[in-house]
Formats: structure tokens, C-alpha cells, sequence
């Protein structure tokens, strides 16, 4: 097959033009090149940053499900300590759970709304509906962590010794009855003994 006018007229551009062909692969090879250098170099960074994230996420996650645990341990005693510090760091760990924050609001809102009534069933009404919203903000908590709790496991699951409400009950009368003495300026009733020696042989 004999060549042809096309393939001659190429050979001769590709002759013409080789010094600019040469310089235009010495470019092209020298970008390639800076590119290889800066992502050897990118690499650890991009790298470092994807662990940051991650730790970061692990470490919210942590937290998100210490509350979680930390409300679920403890709403048979709702006025612990830990209990209501868990409660107050919802809106930050869980920031942009919406459905979760919404659950605490509404929670907050019945907290924040004690019954006037002192009506005993008006009483008890406003317990159970704590309860209530109380349950749904754990369920929702536990969907979130992929548990597959029942709310009536929730709601009436805890454990709690009888003996802590007695003594919580005891408390909140000395405290009471304590409050009652300094309000009222009231003496404290103190009697004193006297031990005869036969007593003190006995």
C-alpha cells in the first residue's frame, strides 16, 4: 500500500513541529509529576482528617449513649442527680436529632408546668401523663440506637427497692420538718437524760 498526500502531509507537521511536540511532553509529564508529589503529600492529611472524623463521631456517640443509659438507670429515681444532668445535655448531644429534642421539649414543657390543682386525681392525671412523655422520649432515644425496647418494658421495667422509697420518704420529712423549724423559728425539743450508777452497772 503506498503512502498517501495525508500521510505525508502529517509526517512533515510531526517534523516541523517536534520541538514544540517535545516541550508539550516534558509539561505534560512535569504536571503529572506535581501531581504524584502533592498526593503522596495530600494523602496522610486527607487521611488524618477522615480519623478525626471518625473519632469524633465515635466519641459524640459515646456520649449521646451514656445519656441514654444514664436516663434509662435511672427513671425509677427521676430526681437523681444524674437523672436531670441528662436531661439538660439532650439539646446539645443531640442537637440535630429533631424528633429526639422535640420529645424533650415536650417533656421540659410538662415539667416546667406542675398541676395547680390539689385535687388528688388531678395529681395523679399529671403524673401519669410525666410518665407518659417521659416513655416516648426513651423509645425514641432507643430507635435512634437501634434497640428494639417495647414501651410497656419502659414504662413499668425498672426496678426499684421498696426500702428507696422509704428512705426517700423519711428524707424529704426531716427536710421538710427542719424547713418548718427555721421558717417559723420554732426550738427544737431537747431532753435531758440523767443516768443514775445503778443504770450506768446495768
Amino acid at each position: 500500500m503506498e503512502p498517501t498526500v495525508e500521510s505525508f502531509s502529517i509526517l512533515q507537521w510531526l517534523t516541523n513541529n517536534l520541538g514544540i511536540i517535545t516541550m508539550l511532553g516534558i509539561v505534560v509529564t512535569a504536571i503529572v509529576g506535581v501531581v504524584s508529589v502533592f498526593a503522596i503529600f495530600r494523602s496522610p492529611i486527607v487521611a488524618l482528617r477522615l480519623q478525626k472524623e471518625v473519632e469524633d463521631y465515635n466519641e459524640k456517640r459515646s456520649r449521646q449513649m451514656n445519656i441514654f443509659k444514664t436516663l434509662l438507670g435511672t427513671r425509677a429515681n427521676p430526681l437523681a442527680l444524674e437523672h436531670v444532668q441528662a436531661l439538660n445535655m439532650i439539646d446539645i448531644e443531640f442537637y440535630e436529632e429533631k424528633e429526639i429534642r422535640e420529645a424533650w421539649n415536650i417533656y421540659r414543657d410538662h415539667l416546667n408546668s406542675p398541676s395547680q390543682n390539689q385535687d388528688t386525681s388531678a395529681q395523679e392525671r399529671w403524673l401519669e401523663r410525666k410518665t407518659d412523655l417521659f416513655t416516648d422520649l426513651l423509645y425514641i432515644m432507643s430507635k435512634f440506637f437501634e434497640y428494639d425496647f417495647d414501651k410497656v418494658i419502659l414504662k413499668k421495667g425498672a426496678y426499684s427497692p421498696i426500702a428507696h422509697d422509704f428512705l426517700n420518704m423519711e428524707g424529704a420529712l426531716i427536710r421538710k420538718g427542719l424547713v418548718k423549724v427555721l421558717n417559723e423559728n420554732k426550738a427544737i425539743k431537747i431532753e435531758s437524760v440523767v443516768i443514775t450508777e445503778k443504770q450506768e452497772r446495768i
